[in-house]
């Protein structure tokens, strides 16, 4: 099924992997897009928003086929730099808007000097879709909380995210919580909701493995989900996937 997988073209975007045998550390761009047109016409994400798709999330993936280690490092969409190429600076996220990925990667590289090797980019949908192929995705919650924006409504305790929950809850940057009788807001902004985000992709992560290590229907399905509306570059071979994988 790997064939079948939506590509974007990179080619000379992309830094060559060091010595090509997958023993060097690569970095995975990912990318989640503010993009709600594979939604259903009703879903209420969906109001008020268009289908020009924005760079809502930005995180670099570093593996170590060496030390077996992954790193995440999340890029704050509201981070203030030189858009390369340009002479202007504005959001980082405002980069893939003006000129695609890959105005994005050459952005990051040069204002941060991080070489990027993988592109990987998720929608709406797509993440919804992830969600659901695992059942939803557990979560602690020290406080009832609630995100007007983004729809979130959660009650304190261990909670299951459905796809919809989820989505609210990994994109929420006015994130609530009821604390002695009073609406709190996280002073953090983006990064609280970054903070949140990578929780929420360990817990995911650990879902899926459950899930899929043990049922290969359910492994099979986690990979339609991807199919539908995962994107990723055009030199992303085979061989990468199962590296990854490992």
């Amino acid at each position: 099924k790997y064939e079948r997988l939506p590509r974007v073209e990179l080619t000379g975007v992309l830094d060559d992997r060091d010595g090509g045998d997958g023993g060097e550390p690569e970095n995975y761009l990912i990318v989640g897009v503010d993009n709600a047109s594979g939604l259903d016409e009703d879903d209420p994400v969906r109001r008020g928003r268009d289908d020009l798709s924005r760079s809502d999330t930005i995180m670099i993936l570093r593996i170590d086929p060496r030390s077996r280690q992954a790193a995440l490092l999340s890029l704050p969409r509201d981070l203030w730099v030189p858009i390369a190429g340009t002479n202007s600076h504005q959001r980082i996220n405002t980069a893939i808007e003006r000129g695609g990925p890959q105005l994005l990667i050459r952005t990051i590289r040069e204002y941060l000097g991080i070489r990027i090797h993988h592109y990987v980019q998720v929608d709406f949908a797509s993440f919804q879709g992830l969600v659901e192929a695992v059942d939803g995705v557990p979560v602690y919650v020290p406080h009832p909380a609630r995100d007007r924006q983004t729809g979130l409504n959660l009650s304190r305790g261990c909670v299951t995210l459905d796809p919809e929950q989820a989505l609210a809850y990994v994109r929420s940057r006015h994130y609530e919580e009821r604390i002695d009788g009073e609406w709190v807001e996280d002073p953090r902004s983006d990064l609280g909701r970054i903070q949140r985000q990578q929780d929420f992709i360990r817990r995911a992560l650990s879902r899926a493995i459950d899930r899929g290590a043990r049922n290969p229907r359910r492994l099979d399905e986690l990979i339609d989900v991807g199919l539908d509306g995962i994107t990723v570059d055009d030199e992303l071979t085979a061989d990468d996937i199962f590296r990854l994988g490992n």
